[in-house]
């Protein structure tokens, strides 16, 4: 996500934000799909004096997350870490609503308005429809909006 590429993260902000969307995947039990895509912000993200991704998982600490470390961080981060905690409930297929009410939680505590939230929900939802897009047949993509547009 461009978002991200678009930030230099300290290794601090990399690690609550791992932590982050490892709270939103844990919801509802940390599906392959989530792990993966926490592994691969983790890895794309770290540098070479920060733990591997297996390691810092294995820490006791890493199911710990406490959104009040973030706290004062700046907006483009607060979005950032909305949009991956977003991207993290949908990774397994659909955003449950225990899922949304925990990045909204997040968000609320990053002072991310309501506003804000529902366009970077729908920023979200438009990237993964835009991911379809290669679907063979249109009804296959048609079938996955009606989906997403019936999760709100």
């Amino acid at each position: 996500m461009s978002v991200i590429q678009d930030q230099n993260l300290s290794p601090a902000q990399v690690i609550l934000l791992t932590k982050a969307m490892l709270s939103v995947a844990l919801i509802d039990g940390l599906a392959p799909a989530e792990a993966a895509l926490i592994g691969q912000f983790y890895e794309s993200s770290r540098n070479a004096s920060m733990p591997g991704t297996t390691e810092l998982l294995a820490r006791p600490d890493a199911r710990q997350f406490d959104v009040a470390e973030l706290a004062g961080c700046e907006p483009e981060l607060a979005d950032t870490v909305v949009l991956m905690c977003l991207m993290t409930g949908y990774a397994d297929g659909r955003l449950s609503d225990a899922e949304r009410a925990q990045v909204q939680a997040i968000a609320s505590e990053l002072n991310v308005s309501d506003e804000r939230f529902d366009e970077l929900l729908a920023q979200v939802r438009d990237e993964l429809i835009g991911a379809l897009s290669h679907l063979p047949d249109a009804g296959s993509v048609a079938a996955v909006v009606k989906e997403l547009a019936a999760a709100d």
